[in-house]
């Protein structure tokens, strides 16, 4: 037989082998020196564990579960008296009003920028840079000023 796996030894430390696994474990123990030290280890530090105190909790654990258990009761109960359909909206409500005094202050703030919400046209002097033709009227080529003007 191999050596059993660590997991193996811990269950045959702590008894939870089945009798026809046991005895193989038995006969192996006692021919392999190295099982029989790490079993020697698992069972040590079982008892070690088993040594130590039980910490307090502090606070009632079971109270805690029967309180829960108790709110658990109550929603059950809750749920057999529905709520009206509307008292699920209630809990949206702040987002909505936060929400439609962001829209409404912005829309406010845009009419104080745009001056009273008229668009103003550009003056006419500001759009003549954008013409072919340089100030002062001549044409930097004489196909640019035909063509601009309509001609032939």
């Amino acid at each position: 037989m191999t050596c059993p796996r660590h997991a193996d030894l811990s269950a045959y430390a702590d008894d939870m082998v089945q009798p026809a696994e046991r005895a193989r474990f038995s006969q192996h123990m006692a021919g392999c020196p190295v099982c029989q030290h790490r079993l020697d280890e698992i069972t040590a530090l079982g008892q070690s564990l088993r040594a130590m105190p039980s910490p307090q909790l502090g606070f009632d654990l079971a109270a805690q579960l029967n309180d829960r258990l108790n709110e658990r009761q109550r929603d059950r109960q809750r749920a057999s008296h529905p709520a009206p359909p509307w008292s699920g909206w209630l809990g949206w409500m702040p987002a909505g009003l936060a929400g439609g005094l962001a829209l409404a202050s912005g829309i406010w703030l845009g009419g104080l920028l745009l001056g009273g919400g008229a668009a103003m046209a550009p003056g006419a002097g500001l759009v003549r840079v954008f013409d072919p033709v340089p100030p002062g009227g001549l044409c930097a080529a004489a196909e640019l000023c035909r063509l601009s003007k309509g001609m032939p």
